[in-house]
């Protein structure tokens, strides 16, 4: 495990788990969390090892959003100094966002200002049913303008205005609705349900798992007269990988491709087990 004064982080089986690490604080993020969080996720990006990563806090809540120490020390503030601070706020996004392997956010508690910005740039966030969320920037002279272009790509501008402008409280069923995360569970089956969602990445082949998270992420980037022919290109090459093939031949054969895994090391179905979920026909 390595540990920061902010952050912990677990790696084992091809699933990384890390941990925001300032429960006394709720979990708020001040410059050392910041700069933790880039490195880390720059570098568990990088590990080609992990498949899976979980993003999680300590403590009962999963972020308080920006320290308020941070961002009003007992000293002046000059105008250099907040947008230095504003810049690594973003890359600290951006970094979470671009992380190839999918991301888990397992939200407790919930989350206030910025930790709706690290929902949002989680690609599958799992929420007890009981938390409760806000747009906290407002009621303290701030506005939500660095997490707010991440939050609007999941939920939409409606939502955004809706509680952005007057920083009102809103549930996980709300958020659901909305699209912040994806499903709301009771507090004793949260580590359950994430725990299936990694068993599930983990059992898929990572290269394309990578390869999907980034043509999505491209979409909105891309005109949409080039995304027909890059859409082809991309098919082709996912086609005659080596983990198509391993993955195309598996299921004629009626067993696991070997690029299958399990967050305990386990086998992850039997040689004889047939996928149920799969149409032959289709691609």
């Amino acid at each position: 495990m390595k540990e920061s004064a902010s952050i912990l982080v677990e790696s084992n089986n091809g699933l990384a788990r890390v941990t925001l690490n300032r429960p006394h604080r709720r979990n708020a993020f001040d410059a050392g969390m910041v700069s933790a969080l880039c490195s880390t996720f720059e570098s568990l990006g990088q590990d080609s090892s992990v498949r899976a990563i979980v993003l999680t806090g300590a403590g009962s809540l999963f972020c308080a959003g920006a320290d308020l120490d941070w961002l009003a020390p007992d000293r002046t503030i000059t105008a250099q100094d907040a947008q230095d601070d504003a810049e690594r706020l973003l890359a600290m996004f951006r970094t979470i966002d671009a992380c190839p392997c999918p991301v888990i956010g397992r939200i407790q508690g919930g989350a206030y200002g910025g930790g709706l910005g690290l929902i949002a740039v989680c690609d599958i966030a799992v929420a007890v049913a009981d938390a409760t969320f806000a747009f906290s920037e407002v009621r303290l002279g701030l506005v939500p303008a660095v997490i707010a272009p991440f939050i609007l790509r999941k939920t939409g501008e409606s939502f955004v205005r809706r509680y952005g402008l007057i920083g009102e409280p809103f549930s996980s069923s709300t958020a659901a609705a909305a699209g912040l995360v994806h499903e709301a569970v009771d507090s004793a089956a949260l580590d359950k349900r994430v725990h299936e969602l990694v068993e599930l990445v983990l059992r898929l082949p990572p290269r394309a798992v990578r390869d999907t998270k980034a043509w999505i992420s491209r979409l909105h980037q891309v005109p949409e007269d080039r995304i027909w022919r890059l859409g082809v290109q991309t098919n082709v090459r996912a086609r005659l990988s080596a983990e198509a093939q391993e993955g195309l031949r598996a299921f004629r054969e009626r067993r696991t491709p070997d690029w299958a895994a399990s967050a305990d090391g386990r086998e992850t179905a039997s040689p004889e087990e047939k996928p149920h979920d799969v149409d032959a026909r289709s691609t």
